[in-house]
């Protein structure tokens, strides 16, 4: 199935083995060449783009100069796969870790709430923190033990669950529309990015399992203090390339070549042809399934599958305001169009008076997503005027839209049924991404994960 050009020479320079080709330089692709290169194994890494970090990426404004993460991601304690993978690189101090567990929340007529947990050992740090959540009544809140008993009673099967939508497994748990407004509709929509109506309530429920039957520290929120590029990107590549690696940029595969039961080639954008002896892919779906031949593609149910999958857009509104507008390091919006305001300069440590920078984060956002960005920047304003009395007397003096249409995947119901796991039939051809079988949304988490998941795989093959 290859085409009759010769590939070029792709062995390790003053070795009899060939590298282990990595396409994608995201969380996947980097959390794989990094396994790869602690184990001793040269690995080449191409990414189309001139930067990596796939679509957990940073860039500079050029009007403030102020550094714009591509949509705001949040961590929990409990991504222990992410940790560990900044741990290796030399990245973990760059994180931010609260001490105990707290989310806060402001409603337009109610005002200020916080989720905030005791030092209570799990899972009774979120009960108590559950019953001093003023912005939900007593009854509420007694009825959210309903879900903690469903998760436990689960033992880690939730195969029925994947058939249900989070507001129909909530409804049955006895949520009322109240609490899931409230509460459980924010979380859904921050750890899933699909709204409750659509995602799967096998996801949720993995997600409430990791964060908050387990352990206190794992239910704590954990943020980047710099970009997102700055976080992980170029000590990763340092890492990989002080063990005999190499990190090729602007190196756009457009075709992955099969001889048999295995690839034999990759094609690149510029017409150089690689022969591989082992393949890590690490791009979202969709590329994917345009560098698989047809016939290919025709072989094996997990690449059919591809065309069932869809994606669920971010939508982030960056706004910077001359006078501080609030204090908080980040809150939930209640009853808003915006779920999530994040304060920028708390976020990084800033103490100086300079502008504020507030990145205001729209999931699961496909009703907004083609809003022209006037009319999101309009939205933004209503809302932050709406929620917070500072920015009543001003006007943000500058703006930037982020739409990130293919965000991750859409949980919906039956999706994970259709992830294809990180090994596939063909011997040296193996996949990575939050988008695969994980047993994990699409998260950073479920991202490091594959990667590290895919490259145990092949070394396990060898």
């Amino acid at each position: 199935m290859s085409g009759n050009a010769n590939p070029a020479s792709f062995s390790a320079t003053g070795s009899a083995s060939s590298p282990v080709l990595i396409i994608g330089g995201g969380f996947a692709g980097l959390a794989a060449a990094v396994s790869l290169s602690a184990a001793g194994k040269r690995v080449v890494l191409l990414e189309r783009r001139s930067f990596l970090g796939g679509r957990a990426y940073s860039f500079t404004d050029k009007t403030t100069g102020d550094t714009i993460d591509n949509g705001q991601h949040l961590m929990m304690g409990c991504y222990h796969h992410t940790l560990d993978f900044l741990q290796q690189i030399g990245a973990r101090d760059k994180l931010k870790f609260q001490a105990n567990p707290q989310v806060d929340f402001l409603h337009e007529h109610e005002g200020h709430a916080s989720f905030k947990c005791p030092s209570l050992p799990a899972p009774l740090h979120l009960l108590a923190g559950l019953s001093r959540l003023q912005t939900i009544g007593w009854l509420d809140r007694l009825k959210a033990l309903r879900v903690g008993l469903a998760l436990q009673g689960l033992n880690g099967n939730r195969a029925r669950l994947s058939d249900i939508t989070v507001r129909e497994w909530l409804t049955e748990l006895g949520q009322t529309e109240r609490m899931q407004q409230r509460f459980w509709d924010l979380v859904a929509l921050a750890t899933l990015n699909e709204r409750p109506e659509l995602a799967s309530a096998d996801m949720f429920a993995r997600v409430l399992e990791q964060a908050f039957l387990h352990t206190k520290e794992d239910s704590t929120m954990v943020i980047s203090r710099v970009g997102l590029s700055e976080l992980y990107t170029e000590d990763a590549r340092r890492f990989i390339e002080a063990r005999g690696g190499e990190v090729r940029l602007n190196a756009d595969v457009v075709s992955v070549e099969f001889s048999a039961d295995r690839v034999s080639a990759v094609l690149l954008r510029s017409g150089e042809r690689l022969a591989v002896e082992h393949v890590i892919c690490a791009v979202p779906y969709f590329a994917l399934r345009r560098m698989l031949p047809d016939e290919v593609v025709a072989r094996w149910a997990g690449f059919q599958q591809l065309q069932e999958f869809r994606s669920a857009p971010i939508v982030s509104i960056n706004l910077w305001y001359d006078e501080p507008v609030t204090d908080l390091e980040f809150v939930g919006l209640l009853d808003a169009g915006i779920e999530w305001v994040f304060n920028k300069n708390a976020i990084i440590g800033e103490t100086g008076k300079r502008r504020q920078h507030l990145a205001l984060v729209i999931s699961g956002a496909h009703a907004v997503a083609q809003h022209a960005k006037e009319d999101l920047v309009a939205l933004a304003v209503r809302e932050m005027e709406r929620f917070f009395p500072a920015a009543r007397h001003q006007a943000p003096v500058h703006a930037f839209v982020i739409r990130e249409q293919d965000a991750t995947l859409s949980h919906t119901v039956g999706t994970a049924r259709l992830r294809p796991p990180q090994q596939t039939p063909f011997a040296n051809f193996y996949l990575a991404g939050d988008w695969t079988d994980t047993g994990l949304p699409a998260t950073i988490e479920g991202a490091v994960w594959s990667g590290q998941e895919a490259a145990r795989a092949l070394l396990h093959s060898n």
